[in-house]
């Protein structure tokens, strides 16, 4: 295995799980079918980490998405770069196509 594609590999998985927590710790902006519903949610500016924290869990969401779909690029370039016929995996060179040396099969009459 490549050691670009597990260092991205690796990278991804922590973007991905960094993204799932921010998306997590974010306050709705609606109430979704809570607020619909007469629950509780939405409106009160009570949240965990004071009020202006939203702008920067909004920025921090964005930055994540953009560095996973870097990521989630880069390793398709990498993995379809190695896996490329006509391409060496180790050093990602052009190489010329191997001839085959198979045996030639003859059949003889008796």
């Amino acid at each position: 295995m490549n050691n670009t594609f597990l260092i991205l590999t690796v990278l991804l998985i922590v973007i991905s799980v960094a993204m799932i927590l921010i998306i997590l710790v974010q306050r709705p902006q609606g109430g979704g079918l809570a607020s619909a519903f007469g629950g509780a949610g939405g409106g009160g500016t009570d949240t965990v980490f004071g009020g202006r924290v939203g702008d920067a869990l909004t920025y921090m969401t964005v930055v994540a998405f953009v560095l996973f779909l870097g990521l989630a690029v880069s390793l398709n370039l990498v993995d379809s770069r190695a896996t490329a016929p006509g391409v060496a995996p180790e050093t990602g060179e052009l190489v010329a196509p191997e001839e085959s040396t198979a045996p030639a099969t003859t059949t003889e009459d008796e």
